[in-house]
């Protein structure tokens, strides 16, 4: 289940009707969610029982297809073009990737609330849990209804409403799903592409995340932080290799629990690497340490990110070098 806190900027009567809604549609049952789909070939998509309440990736994906048809709507009545997507190049994830990607879409939807003036469902948080597609599946499902209001808000007709009866979709299908409509979003938000300033306040996220884990070994912080700076001008492509490294440790960890790797991206062209390219890439670091927060017994939730101005790309390498450098200290128990 989604974790719910308060929006920014606060009206209790407004706060009221909001978390009153949302809770209204996390209580809708497992059965409905699955059965109240409207597939486009008028057949249904099984519930697979592997998955808690039946709820698979191929849920998620038709529910968050119809989610980004329903974006190019909105798209097309504002007259903004369609951005240029990232080659997809993530292999092996889990639900809790996806999760963590929507939570980034949610937040960019608060924002295209704030420019349209609807009433927005609350900011969502990650905490230390072992997601699953339905977890992922209501998280789309109350962006949906908060993008049919805008639709409706700007007047506009015949929104989609039927889903396809997606099969054999795998929580890497939904990601980068995910990653095309957080792009969408971000250009009715009038960003160009997410930049060095929002993967610094990303990677400010995952070093508090590991940070609480060392306090969890140690309450009198003893751990370094003389991590190593670098000057100079760097690119995101060195940013992006470094996020590769910090991704091969935790898949240490992930060894050391019995668990299977998450495949690690090649660095390919350095050139070709842009800032989202970075971004994308803190998203699967933040939950990658949730998981790891499980087993160090840390239940603080990964704080919310902090509007930060000014960075550059070597900013933000130094950020991820203290990271890789705090990890190396979070020794197996």
């Amino acid at each position: 289940m989604p974790d719910f806190i308060a929006k920014r900027r606060p009206d209790s009567r407004k706060a009221v009707l909001i978390l009153a809604l949302a809770m209204c549609a996390i209580q809708v049952s497992q059965a409905e969610v699955a059965t109240a789909q409207k597939p486009e070939n008028g057949q249904s998509i099984p519930l697979a029982p592997e998955f808690p309440g039946g709820i698979s990736p191929s849920h998620v994906f038709a529910k968050l297809e119809l989610l980004d048809k329903t974006i190019d709507r909105i798209m097309q009545a504002r007259d903004v073009a369609a951005p240029e997507f990232p080659e997809d190049i993530e292999i092996g994830l889990e639900p809790m990737h996806v999760y963590q990607m929507m939570l980034a879409c949610n937040r960019r939807l608060l924002e295209l609330d704030d420019k349209v003036g609807v009433i927005a469902v609350p900011t969502i948080s990650a905490r230390p849990r072992d997601y699953a597609p339905r977890d992922v599946l209501l998280v789309v499902d109350l962006m949906l209804s908060n993008v049919r209001a805008i639709g409706e808000q700007l007047q506009l007709e015949d929104l989609p409403a039927d889903e396809a009866a997606e099969q054999n979709k795998v929580p890497t299908d939904v990601f980068h799903l995910g990653v095309k409509v957080f792009l969408k979003l971000n250009a009715l938000c009038e960003y160009r592409e997410p930049s060095p300033n929002e993967a610094f306040a990303e990677m400010i996220r995952a070093g508090e995340d590991v940070r609480s884990m060392l306090r969890q070994v140690d309450p009198a912080c003893r751990y370094r932080i003389d991590a190593a700076v670098i000057e100079g001008d760097l690119k995101p492509g060195d940013v992006f290799e470094k996020c590769l490294l910090i991704r091969s440790k935790l898949n240490e960890f992930r060894k050391q629990l019995g668990m299977k790797a998450v495949p690690v991206p090649r660095m390919t062209s350095r050139d070709a690497i842009l800032p989202y390219d970075v971004f994308l890439q803190t998203q699967i670091i933040i939950a990658e340490l949730n998981l790891l927060k499980i087993s160090r017994n840390t239940v603080s939730s990964t704080p919310l990110p902090k509007p930060v101005f000014g960075m550059r790309p070597t900013d933000v390498y130094n950020k991820a070098e203290m990271i890789l450098f705090l990890l190396n200290q979070l020794n197996p128990d």
